[in-house]
């Protein structure tokens, strides 16, 4: 399990489900208290657009993803992503380097060896 927190505080949770270590990704289902409509409307308070119903922003260095250790994982690039119609929250991020996705996400690079086997 992996924490997103903004400003110290804890937003949410992601098991990071889908990976693709090629493109160093990772995304997963966004877990939160009061579901797609009320983290829609907490990310446009806080800045994030909306376009065609989706809500979205970019994580910037107001965000931290913190391990189930309280690790601190480094990303490239990251989006907290609401879709409120279809009560559906989402985040993705791009890890910094491979070694740190090899670090934190090691059951993605372990199924993609399973693939090429």
């Amino acid at each position: 399990m992996y924490t997103l927190v903004h400003d110290r505080d804890s937003i949410g949770t992601t098991l990071f489900e889908s990976g693709d270590p090629a493109t160093l990704t990772v995304s997963g289902v966004f877990n939160n208290i009061g579901g797609a409509k009320a983290i829609a409307g907490w990310i446009k308070s806080i800045g994030g657009e909306e376009e065609d119903g989706v809500v979205f922003i970019a994580l910037n260095d107001d965000f931290l993803l913190l391990d189930h250790d309280g690790i601190v994982i480094k990303f490239a690039e990251g989006h907290l992503i609401s879709v409120p119609d279809d009560d559906e929250v989402f985040v993705d991020i791009t890890s910094h380097s491979a070694e740190d996705y090899a670090a934190h996400f090691p059951a993605h690079l372990s199924a993609l060896a399973k693939e090429n086997s």
